[in-house]
């Protein structure tokens, strides 16, 4: 059996520090300083370069950074060696995209060792899935009458995998079909929508796993914008995720309402999870806050840095 809803226990797991920090880049007379710990390059869906990304989030003010690019590591190792020339504090890091009670469910891997075989392969297997994922989509839209959307996509992409959504939604703005990536969302991307099609994505417990096997630490992402039929479904998705070994949760997002920040601290206290922030960047073209700007982690609860041993507390 395993954990949300088919098992009952809680997996309980000792934090190696001193491995993690192997993981991690951090510049000697650098402070933690403003803290982003999720944004995205064009490794997936985002639409700066990672070594871009960096300078940019330096610019803003970013002092200690992540890389969590949707299934793939692709851009941490230019990521990390463009940090270390900054002078931020960088740790390596992955989104994962699982599935739960039919929802996209994301899980943060943070310091993970991004050159695990196990890593590696699962997340290659998922880029090529959601390339045929992709096939299938832009089949759903010539049934609507809007041809061309696969290779349309692809010109929004940098790499010749990894096609997402996103992609998607830029080339419905560049025809004019869409107004924003929202309406695109709303109209024909998003769960159940005209041209959505389903990802066969694991399940989360199967994303805390792997992380956890490339020395990683397991963070919640944005629980704050999953929407479920019933409220209770949440409470079970964050009990579920702290019975699997889950680390962290995100408390302060940029794909959340500050209004759930307390909502996310009384899930920390209450499952024993370390706290995380983001401003889950991807272009300076979207709604989100620009790298950095998500908001303050609250004080009083274990982070996700202590964890990392970047934090002196």
């Amino acid at each position: 059996e395993s954990c949300l809803g088919l098992g009952l226990y809680r997996h309980l797991r000792t934090f190696d520090a001193a491995t993690h920090f192997a993981n991690t880049t951090k510049q000697e007379g650098v402070s933690v300083g403003t803290l982003d710990l999720h944004m995205h390059s064009t490794a997936s869906d985002g639409s700066l370069a990672p070594d871009a990304l960096v300078r940019f989030a330096r610019e803003c003010g970013v002092r200690t950074m992540a890389l969590t690019d949707h299934d793939t590591v692709a851009g941490v190792d230019l990521a990390q060696r463009t940090a270390h020339l900054e002078g931020l504090t960088f740790v390596t890091g992955i989104e994962i995209s699982t599935i739960y009670a039919g929802k996209n469910i994301h899980v943060v891997g943070l310091g993970i060792n991004p050159h695990d075989e196990e890593l590696l392969a699962v997340t290659t297997t998922m880029c090529s899935e959601r390339d045929r994922r992709a096939v299938l989509m832009a089949e759903r839209f010539a049934e609507l009458g809007i041809e061309g959307m696969f290779e349309e996509a692809m010109t929004f992409s940098a790499r010749e995998s990894n096609l997402s959504r996103l992609h998607f939604a830029k080339a419905l703005m560049k025809r004019g079909i869409v107004k924003n990536q929202q309406e695109a969302f709303d109209k024909y991307l998003g769960e159940g929508k005209l041209a959505y099609v389903a990802a066969p994505w694991g399940s989360v417990a199967d994303a805390v796993e792997l992380i956890h096997k490339a020395r990683g630490i397991a963070v919640l992402a944005h629980p704050g914008r999953y929407r479920f039929s019933a409220e209770w479904q949440l409470d079970a998705l964050v009990e579920g995720f702290a019975e699997c070994g889950g680390d962290g949760i995100e408390v302060v997002s940029g794909s959340q309402s500050p209004s759930f920040t307390e909502k996310a601290l009384q899930f920390a206290r209450f499952y024993g999870l370390a706290i995380s922030t983001g401003s889950d960047f991807h272009s300076e073209a979207g709604t989100r806050p620009v790298p950095g700007a998500q908001g303050e982690l609250p004080s009083g609860l274990p982070t996700v840095m202590k964890m990392l041993g970047l934090e002196s507390v």
